[in-house]
């Protein structure tokens, strides 16, 4: 069974040990256990209720640039609530001596919102939200900010480090109320879903459950859903346990009549039951996060063929076709524009990323000068001297190395030569065209590599399997599923098959092997034998190098490959399940923990965190230190294998000191 190979310790003692040896050890960022983050609703007074802006999905803080600017946000609305406030703390530049916020809603002023001087931090802000707008059970508000510096003050250029919205939480009136028809079963706000199968599900039934937990982490986008999967008992029908406001049940049962229909709760919402034969529980699962959902307005419907359409891949969109729309920025001095390239919205693993740069900036006058550049993340790729006629139209090629699961493109116009006094400086407006042509071709070979080539990879379709099958299997091929999901807006197309179609299939397939049984044919970056030795293997190419080890160990890893022709997730253990199982509860505890790896392998050894292990690109040519990849991939592995060892020794040595007689 492959399985990661661990480090057991990171002193600083052991590291010395390490380098004292002359190996070499990869990138390896240690992963702390953290408490997951709440997403509970705050106790309220009677008829009011709270929640926090990552509930909501729109982040952590809410910044601002500069001296002026305006950022629009998406507050949403559960049926029975009325919006009363966004409530929060702001922080202040120094320098500042008035601050105010401006609220509109459809052009509507709602007010104006006064900010303490500086320097302000953690300084308690309301904004009001009666009166807003109410579309699509959301309301849109838009906060400009104007930042005032101290009389006879001329602070520098305050972009990059203005006013910032932070700890925000929307504020309602009014009590939830609960889902009457299958098209409101879906609140605005989602917190859990939990999905309801058999003890023994069949097949159909884990392919529901898998197909509708994908669906819903994509329906709800930067909402952090979170997933799980329950058992229910024999018989029974209905869910075991009352949902908040703002959770949802769905049972899946596989049976010869197909439907979508509410049923009642004894407290909370009603729950969702699924139910069809193999071939139409899979169109039940899909109704309800639909555009047909909408027209489902009876406690009961049955849904027809809901067949996934395909994912097209062209070779040409735009900044707009890749969701990139405000595209502008205004400020002193240096002004700059963030343009994302989502690789998942490409479709597919991509490459010779291609953008036709078009917009315009403020003309400057002739006593100043200016540099537009272009970067790929922290790398320039282009640059050129700003013109009079302030038109940019520009063919930018993104390296590939550079390229990432969503690569940052930054245009910035830095302005140079004399100004003018303070205050009565020009500022300058930079705005590139949505419409810019964006251009790639399918890559051969993902780029980046690793975790970062999730879930592009994966595209568009993905077979998942279990070695064993049934509801352990099932509920480990949602976490991964969703957290995968978690990634994208675009939404995976998952297809439950049995364990040998996965493998000797060429689509992409996400395996799930708590037992510890995976079928030979997967090629993975690390794997063990019975004989304690672990082999290093390069997928895409056919060598490898062994290492033996005189101990077992049991672990549990998530690792990824590429093998030349498909994308490979493996979830796995040396047969013991419950590393796993805690592994991915580790994983979904925290939002962003799927979304920051970015090596090749997690592994978790008993009572340890999971740790991340990076391995080199073996395409490319020897380092700089004339070691190959290959090499340095065999000395980063017999570096880990040797802290294991110390380890080990210590811990041997250690009982053999409480074990040896007392001198007498």
């Amino acid at each position: 069974m492959p399985v990661a190979v661990p480090v057991r310790s990171h002193t600083s003692r052991l590291l010395a040990v390490f380098a004292a040896c002359g190996l070499t050890l990869l990138s390896l960022p240690v992963a702390h256990a953290q408490d997951p983050v709440s997403a509970e609703i705050e106790p309220q007074p009677s008829g009011a209720v709270s929640l926090d802006s990552r509930t909501l999905g729109f982040g952590e803080a809410v910044p601002f640039r500069g001296n002026h600017d305006e950022v629009t946000i998406t507050v949403p609305v559960p049926q029975g609530l009325t919006p009363t406030s966004l409530d929060g703390v702001v922080d202040l530049p120094g320098n500042v001596g008035r601050a105010w916020i401006d609220v509109e809603s459809a052009g509507r002023s709602l007010g104006r919102v006064d900010l303490p001087g500086a320097p302000a931090q953690s300084a308690p802000v309301s904004i009001p939200l009666a009166g807003a707008e109410l579309t699509d059970q959301a309301v849109a508000v838009t906060l400009r900010t104007t930042l005032v510096p101290l009389d006879g003050v001329c602070p520098q250029d305050w972009t990059g480090r203005s006013l910032t919205f932070r700890d925000v939480r929307a504020a309602y009136s009014g009590t939830p109320a609960n889902p009457t028809v299958v098209a409101d079963f879906l609140p605005p706000v989602l917190q859990q879903l939990h999905l309801y199968v058999p003890g023994d599900p069949s097949s159909a039934e884990s392919a529901a459950a898998v197909d509708l937990g994908a669906a819903v982490v994509a329906y709800y986008g930067a909402q952090p859903v979170r997933v799980d999967v329950r058992r229910l008992p024999d018989g029974q029908l209905t869910p075991t346990a009352a949902d908040s406001p703002f959770e949802r049940s769905v049972v899946i049962r596989e049976s010869g009549t197909a439907g979508t229909e509410l049923i009642p709760a004894p407290t909370g919402p009603p729950a969702l039951r699924l139910t069809g034969d193999e071939r139409t529980l899979l169109n039940q699962s899909r109704l309800i996060t639909s555009q047909v959902a909408s027209i489902a307005v009876e406690a009961r419907a049955t849904a027809g063929s809901m067949d996934n359409p395909p994912i097209l891949a062209p070779t040409s969109t735009t900044l707009r076709g890749l969701g990139q729309t405000n595209l502008s920025s205004t400020a002193h001095g240096r002004v700059d524009v963030a343009l994302g390239l989502d690789q998942t919205r490409l479709g597919r693993a991509s490459d010779t990323v291609r953008v036709n740069l078009q917009g315009t900036y403020t003309p400057l006058p002739s006593n100043q000068n200016g540099l537009i550049s272009v970067s790929a993340g922290d790398r320039q790729v282009a640059s050129w001297a700003a013109e009079p006629s302030g038109a940019i139209d520009r063919w930018i090629d993104v390296p590939n190395d550079a390229l990432r699961r969503v690569t940052t493109l930054t245009v910035a116009l830095q302005t140079t030569g004399a100004t003018n006094q303070c205050g009565l400086e020009q500022p300058v407006t930079l705005s590139i065209d949505p419409d810019s042509e964006v251009t790639s071709e399918p890559s051969g070979t993902p780029h980046p590599g690793g975790f970062e080539s999730l879930p592009q990879s994966l595209l568009p379709s993905v077979d998942v399997a279990g070695t064993v099958g049934g509801f352990d299997d099932t509920a480990r091929a949602v976490a991964v599923v969703t957290g995968l999901q978690s990634l994208t807006t675009v939404e995976l197309d998952p297809h439950w098959v049995s364990i040998d179609e996965a493998v000797g299939s060429e689509s992409p397939a996400i395996l799930i092997a708590a037992d510890g049984n995976l079928p030979d044919g997967v090629p993975l970056p690390l794997s063990s034998t019975e004989d304690s030795t672990f082999e290093l293997t390069d997928p895409g190419t056919d060598g490898s190098t062994t290492v033996t080890f005189g101990a077992p160990i049991d672990f549990a890893s998530l690792q990824t490959a590429f093998d030349g022709t498909r994308q490979v997730v493996v979830a796995g253990s040396t047969g013991v399940p419950g590393e796993l199982d805690r592994t991915l509860e580790w994983l979904r505890a925290t939002p962003d923990r799927w979304a920051s790896l970015n090596g090749d392998i997690l592994f978790t050894a008993a009572n340890r965190d999971p740790v991340e292990l990076s391995i080199p690109d073996t395409a490319g040519s020897a380092g700089s230190s004339g070691v190959s990849t290959t090499v340095g991939w065999v000395l980063g592995i017999a570096g880990i294998l040797l802290l294991v060892g110390i380890v080990i020794a210590a811990a041997v040595v250690m009982r053999h000191r409480r074990t040896r007689p007392l001198p007498r």
